[in-house]
């Protein structure tokens, strides 16, 4: 029963708030926020938007709060502890420019300029040791709002253009500013409401940068085993240093480009990059054994495979060759000999639920010139039958097959290894917000999967949404532990991609309601949106990749 004056509604529960009140003036005054408890409370959403906790209240907002250990925290909790690297970057290092680079190995790639010298091994354990000192004091972290135009004046100040860069562009009168002790910084983003809330980090060196790892969602306290992927670090590093070269290493400077009219220059410029590497791959396909080419394109959800291997085929007819691209769902058991998962429905996504002793005799068959029976599966019925006229492909020609299984040795175990090529795919791109609010790279295949769902499948983004944690868990089970088997990285990312994306993501976003369970994170990806000024996708190629997800391309799907 509603009573009179200012109250909330708490977790389900009525709360009387006093007139301008904040959300943790409240939860101190309940004894609710305390860094030292086991999961304490460290940010909320009030009326359906994600927010820290010093948000002001207002009569009858909803407020839902998030404990410590939730797997939505997880973004937070390593953005404070980027903002508590960055503090003492700037406690021990004065005038040096920390970059938070993109993820990697269970967490950021990071990198430090400025420096007199190359960043020691023991310059990386003095920064941890002053990280450590930071979360030990229990230092409060607080945001304060400026207008757009005296935040723009305070980081020229202190000498940040890629803070000025960004903020200058957007369509907002005031923005938020974290403090934490003497260090100030746009996050854009939350952060939690101390140092104190921090439970695990480390520094791991990895020249000429170092790796910053948090603790896995849902798990704060625990450190995962490092994973080193050095081919993909590799590309990625090289990727970093092309966008500096080409002034695009953040949103603020891809922003420049547009109210530059420099949108076509852009776009030619990022679709030559990809046309180089189809051209190198080919290449690297015709040096292959004579007797037997075969390329295998794996890579995770809305990564680009199939433009890939369409465009990596047109390339290959330039050479000569006349590629062959074999189906890999053809090739699945029947339904009901599908093994399923652990919340009991049919799993696809297992290598078990794929004929491998039949695939491998094809693969066999198909190299050596012989005619195969290929078999064709039916997803309504649930079964295959065989094809009853034989495919034939000339001895030495390439056969392609693109899946989630292409790098797991184990789908191709009957074919040596030197008659094989491996090709990873995936949107490796990271333009980041700036030097410190960097974008997961995960979040571009999102924006991506969003788009071609609704485009080509009828999904609206909550549902798009709602399935991608169970996309991504399927994708560290059966694609990233093979990344090492991978001979080519192709970074499938185009760095003006997101600006093409914004007009066909947004409206899709904003469909979602307040009272979906997926409105939060359907906020937070408009939020991201906003900071990138739009391009409209006519200038974007119908050969491009991205043509894969908003329709128009020049090939067939």
């Amino acid at each position: 029963m509603k009573t009179g004056g200012n109250w909330i509604d708490l977790d389900g529960v009525q709360v009387p708030v006093a007139p301008g009140q904040t959300l943790i003036e409240l939860l101190r005054g309940r004894g609710e926020v305390n860094a030292t408890a086991v999961d304490p409370v460290a940010m909320a959403s009030i009326n359906g938007r994600r927010t820290d906790l010093y948000e002001p209240l207002m009569h009858e907002d909803e407020v839902r709060l998030y404990h410590l250990r939730e797997r939505r925290t997880a973004p937070t909790i390593q953005r404070t502890v980027t903002f508590i690297l960055n503090a003492a970057c700037e406690q021990l290092f004065p005038g040096s420019e920390l970059r938070v680079e993109f993820s990697y190995g269970r967490g950021v790639y990071c990198r430090m300029f400025g420096l007199d010298e190359a960043l020691s091994g023991s310059a990386i354990e003095a920064i941890e040791q002053r990280m450590r000192d930071l979360v030990a004091a229990d230092l409060p972290i607080t945001p304060q709002i400026y207008g757009v135009r005296t935040l723009i004046s305070k980081a020229r100040a202190q000498g940040r253009p890629a803070e000025t860069n960004v903020a200058q562009y957007l369509r907002r009168d005031a923005l938020k500013l974290y403090r934490l002790q003497g260090t100030e910084h746009l996050f854009y983003g939350r952060q939690l409401p101390s140092t104190g809330f921090v439970r695990a980090f480390r520094l791991v060196p990895e020249p000429p940068g170092f790796l910053m790892q948090v603790g896995p969602a849902g798990a704060p306290e625990k450190l995962l085993d490092t994973v080193s992927h050095p081919k993909l670090l590799s590309t990625m590093q090289r990727y970093a240093d092309w966008l500096v070269e080409q002034g695009l290493q953040d949103i603020g400077h891809l922003n420049r480009y547009i109210v530059q009219g420099r949108v076509q220059d852009l776009v030619q410029l990022c679709e030559a990059r990809h046309a180089r590497v189809f051209v190198e791959a080919a290449n690297q396909v015709g040096d292959l054994p004579a007797d037997g080419r075969l390329v295998l394109v794996a890579g995770p959800s809305s990564s680009g495979k199939t433009t890939f291997a369409k465009r990596l085929t047109v390339q290959l007819r330039v050479l000569g060759f006349q590629p062959f691209a074999l189906s890999l769902d053809d090739y699945f058991v029947d339904r009901e000999k599908t093994p399923r998962g652990p919340d009991g429905d049919y799993d696809y996504e297992s290598l078990d639920a794929i004929k491998l002793d039949l695939f491998n005799e094809h693969l066999l068959a198909l190299l050596a010139g012989e005619p195969v029976h290929l078999p064709s599966y039916s997803f309504q019925t649930g079964t295959s039958q065989r094809r009853a006229d034989p495919t034939v492909i000339g001895r030495g020609q390439p056969l392609i097959v693109e899946g989630i299984h292409a790098l797991n040795p184990r789908l191709s175990a009957a074919v040596p290894r030197r008659h094989k090529l491996l090709a990873y795919v995936s949107a490796l791109s990271h333009m980041n917000i700036d030097n410190t609010s960097y974008i997961r790279t995960s979040r571009t295949r999102l924006f991506r999967r969003i788009v071609r769902d609704a485009q080509f499948r009828g999904y609206p983004a909550s549902e798009t949404l709602a399935r991608w944690p169970k996309v991504r868990a399927g994708e560290e089970r059966h694609i990233f532990p093979f990344q090492n088997e991978a001979d080519i990285f192709f970074n499938s990312g185009l760095a003006y991609e997101l600006a093409v994306l914004k007009l066909w993501a947004e409206p899709r976003l904003s469909a979602v309601g307040i009272d979906d369970p997926n409105y939060g994170t359907a906020r937070s990806l408009i939020d991201l949106l906003a900071t990138l000024l739009p391009i409209d996708a006519s200038v974007v190629p119908h050969t491009s990749l991205l043509r894969e997800f908003i329709g128009g391309s020049g090939f067939e799907y």
